[in-house]
């Protein structure tokens, strides 16, 4: 029985334990009903400067831990504090991590409140930082306190801890001893506490599965066999019944052209549309596409590159739609519309594994913080989709082991299948039921590669985002092998035990058989072949990252006859072809497993456990087969190159020369329509050069402004006192810029880069003069992940975020939080990209045939991160005097709307961009 447990919260100078010091420590303890018994807290003086952003995010400050403690000082009090636990707290590996780094080891078990709440709460709803404190705390009604404070926090974590314990509790006993069991293998502690008085009499063996609810039913596609036209009348009506769904609807003339060509193109043909932003293309779209549908019994198959756009169309759009079309008429109920995401097989839960499993893995833990995890969602998920559930790293790599892929459940259906219970089949038969589709391109080329069998048929195809198909195309049809990725495959086999105690991989589960036996004697040599393959993994990655160019310059080296000539390459080849058996060994071994499974294995089902180790294996077999290729054979199709990885080893990459051709001959050429629309797809006001790289040959086109007032929103800036970027002044200078630009815009800015170098030089020689302005300077990579600063600057606008590739695209922030974008340098791809050079080479002018539309575009791109409204205002200015010198920088300016200009000195741009801002 519980009685009291102790909560902790350390406030830190920044996000990582290696680095990054204490500043404020906060404990309380509480009894087991969460009342405060007492508490304990210290600001800490961490030895180095808290970053600006961190002293506004936490309120704790340089100047309150100057003549604060060390943490050695307050340590045995804080030791003598928390005793024998158990200590609690959100994402507790984190605070515990910190402690350790400065030599304080807590001995009393530990609880991490996001772990407890994932077990218990296992949806991942649409409810943004949900497994953060203060989202937590809002879901389970905790009233929580001012948060980042560590006293506040660590009360908030324990208040939180004794709600999940009290949620726990309302589970039916039968399926909490069950949770309790699969979480005793991992938290004994935290499993004795979801049992409570039951816990000593928790049987050892039983098991019940979780019910599955049986699967709507769907009427069937009735397809013409004349397709019809959808009149012109029927567009009219929808576009008219628009402003009784949308309370500020507003037609647009744009949006009315593109359901115009896109209602034309339903009956046949091919089509590049440019959309720019404002004018509701996935509205314009959506209407004749749904139409078409519904009048001919049809499918249509919208793709899409980002899961943001995914749910938008699906919750928000497609709803939005349904709700127009009954008001216009053209339906009598909403849903008499069907729509459907599918995803690729990975995605789906499959049961007869799941099953096949269940009760005889309880002995390995990966199995069983899953199971978990899974337990109280089983009962009440339609698609058995994992996106619907919050999963850590090591969950989703045994999520794999029972996934649906490499199944063939669709086409030899089991008794899952057959009673409507398969996930997998499910997913198929709503697509198969449904007007519209929605797939992202990633599946859309699987589907290729699979000969149709990851699709339903059809015959129309939208791609949304299509200017990313030509880039996912890249790595799908490419390829990519490093020591981390091999090291992964190899632990779906066997993982040894780490810090965090827990041994997994199909091995594992082979040596849990009785000792002595076959099949524990399959699962120790495979655990053995496993070792020796890690021996031999290192050596093949060192000898690559050899062969690559010195740190300082561009660490990627194109492999192509000549590097296979080199006389260093044969150490290369000597390293794998030790690594080449070693993984032959483990296939064979594994076969050896999957044999004595079907031979005499003690389990319900031998051939979904023989079927695991197969998926297991064949992951290895696919990575030493993409290695041989890659290391031994010179293909002129496929671009090779070797790249620096952060370890210091080297990673071998491959990809195709072109993907046009392959799209054109295995997609494009096969549909009876294809509309593919961006906001981005000319260059120079032409579309030659995405229709080329997309594969669509001789697509008609049409350029669709943006309807919102540039002139009016947008100061296009250049400067006349920068040098050009290959000059040693230009960091110098930039940084300067960058200062100037954001203290006059107070922050809300975003500065893009086009390599981690230049953003770090600037991040170096301006964060100190920007931050002693009160604006914060967060740096991607240094200060978290792409979407935390995006999140803090919007919860901060006093913040300027410096970004390199992924913040060139995809950032949707509206408003006045980001009212300055900074871009520079213009975008050309590095002379020596591998894939860039080598598409260049092919064509008679590389660079303005190829290098400068594919920068044109991706400025473009750029430009558009900063009006997302038509009530958005702000500056736009380009540090790269290549702008307006260089004859092609007028290419750049052409290609934006047309905006408010100014070319001036930074001092002057700075004062103008002040007074814009202010207006």
């Amino acid at each position: 029985m519980l009685k009291t447990f102790v909560a902790l919260d350390v406030e830190t100078t920044g996000l990582d334990p290696e680095r990054d010091r204490i500043t404020e420590v906060g404990v309380v303890r509480c009894d087991a009903d969460g009342n405060v018994l007492e508490t304990f807290e210290s600001l800490v003086n961490p030895g180095r400067e808290i970053p600006l952003f961190i002293e506004q995010l936490t309120g704790v400050t340089n100047e309150a831990v100057r003549g604060a403690p060390k943490l050695g000082s307050v340590a045995g009090e804080l030791l003598q504090f928390i005793g024998e636990g158990p200590v609690v707290g959100q994402n507790v590996g984190f605070d515990l991590a910190c402690l350790r780094r400065e030599g304080l080891k807590l001995e009393a078990p530990a609880i991490d409140t996001a772990s407890f709440s994932r077990i218990l709460l296992p949806e991942r709803e649409n409810v943004r930082d949900k497994r953060g404190l203060m989202g937590l705390a809002a879901a389970l009604g905790v009233e929580a306190g001012v948060h980042h404070r560590a006293l506040p926090d660590a009360q908030t974590a324990a208040a939180i801890f004794v709600a999940l314990l009290r949620r726990a509790g309302e589970i039916p006993s039968v399926t909490r001893l069950q949770l309790a069991r699969l979480v005793s293998l991992s938290e004994p502690v935290l499993a004795g506490l979801i049992a409570g008085e039951e816990w000593e009499d928790l049987p050892p063996g039983e098991r019940e599965l979780p019910t599955v609810r049986p699967a709507p039913a769907l009427p069937s596609l009735n397809k013409r066999e004349q397709p019809l036209a959808i009149p012109r009348e029927d567009l009219d009506r929808v576009f008219a019944a628009a402003p009784a769904v949308f309370e500020r609807f507003e037609e647009r003339q744009e949006q009315r052209d593109m359901a115009e060509a896109v209602r034309d193109a339903m009956l046949a043909g091919h089509w590049l549309i440019e959309a720019g932003t404002g004018v509701g293309k996935s509205l314009a779209y959506l209407i004749p596409a749904a139409l078409h549908a519904l009048k001919n019994g049809e499918r249509v198959v919208i793709s899409t590159n980002t899961i943001n756009l995914q749910e938008q169309l699906l919750k928000k759009d497609i709803p939005a739609l349904k709700q127009i079309l009954k008001e216009a008429g053209i339906i009598e109920k909403e849903d008499d519309l069907r729509a459907a995401l599918l995803k690729g097989r990975g995605n789906y839960l499959c049961l007869r594994r799941w099953t096949a499993s269940y009760g005889q893995y309880m002995a390995d833990p990966d199995f069983a913080s899953l199971a978990a995890s899974m337990l109280l969602w089983l009962p009440k998920t339609d698609t058995g989709d994992r996106s619907e559930l919050s999963l850590d790293h090591q969950d989703y790599l045994t999520w794999a082991r029972f996934s649906a892929a490499d199944t063939d459940c669709l086409a030899r259906p089991n008794r899952f299948v057959r009673g409507g219970q398969c996930f997998l089949a499910r997913a198929r038969r709503g697509a198969e039921t449904a007007h519209l589709v929605i797939v992202n391109h990633a599946l859309l080329l699987a589907d290729i590669a699979s000969g149709g069998s990851a699709l339903p048929g059809y015959e129309h195809l939208i791609l949304d985002e299509a200017h990313n198909l030509e880039d996912t195309a890249t790595k799908q049809f490419g390829g990519s092998a490093s020591r981390r990725t091999v090291s992964e495959a190899l632990e779906g086999i066997h993982r040894p035990r780490g810090r965090d105690h827990r041994e997994g991989g199909v091995a594992t589960l082979l040596k849990t058989f009785p000792e002595g036996g076959a099949l524990q004697m399959a699962g120790v040599a495979l655990e053995s072949a496993v070792d020796r393959a890690q021996d031999v993994n290192l050596p093949l990655f060192e000898a690559l990252a050899l062969e690559t160019p010195r740190t300082g310059e561009d660490e990627r080296l194109l492999v192509d006859r000549s590097t296979r000539a080199r006389p260093s390459w044969t150490n290369v080849e000597n390293t794998w072809s030790k690594l080449d058996l070693a993984l032959k060994d483990i296939w064979s071994r594994a076969a050896a497993a999957m044999q004595a499974v079907k031979g005499d294995a003690p389990v319900e089902e031998p051939d979904a456990l023989a079927g695991e180790i197969e998926t297991a294996a064949r992951k290895v077999e696919d990575m030493r087969l993409l290695l041989s290729q890659l290391v031994n054979t010179q293909d002129d199709a496929r671009i090779v190159w070797i790249a620096r990885e952060r370890d210091r080893t080297g990673s071998i990459n491959a990809a195709p020369l072109n993907v046009g051709p392959t799209l054109w001959e295995q997609l494009f050429s096969k549909k009876r329509s294809v509309v593919a629309t961006s906001a981005t797809l000319s260059a120079a006001g032409d579309m030659t050069f995405a229709a080329r790289s997309l594969g669509l040959e001789k697509p008609r086109t049409l350029q669709l402004g943006s309807p919102y007032d540039y002139q009016r929103s947008t100061l296009l800036a250049a400067f006349t006192d920068i040098p050009e970027p290959s000059s040693p002044e230009w960091p110098e200078a930039v940084a300067g810029a960058v200062t100037k630009l954001v203290t006059a815009s107070e922050g809300r800015a975003l500065v893009l880069f086009t390599s981690h170098a230049s953003l770090q030089a600037v991040d170096r020689l301006a964060r100190k003069e920007i931050e002693e302005a009160g604006i914060a300077v967060l740096s991607q990579g240094v200060d978290g992940t792409p979407r935390q600063l995006i999140d803090q600057l919007v919860a901060n606008p006093k913040t300027v975020v410096l970004g390199t590739s992924s913040f060139w695209e995809g950032v949707d922030v509206r408003g006045s939080a980001l009212s300055m974008l900074i871009i520079c340098r213009l975008p050309f791809a590095v002379p020596t990209d591998p894939v860039q050079r080598a598409r260049a080479e092919q064509h008679e002018n590389p660079f303005g045939q190829y290098s400068l539309p594919s920068a044109i575009l991706r400025f473009r791109q750029g430009f558009g991160r900063l009006i997302r409204d038509r009530e958005d205002h702000g500056v736009v200015a380009v540090l790269d005097r290549r702008i307006y010198e260089k004859r092609y920088g007028q290419d750049f300016v052409d290609a934006l709307p047309r905006c408010t200009a100014i070319k001036a000195d930074t001092e002057t741009v700075a004062a103008r961009a002040r007074e814009w801002l202010e207006r």
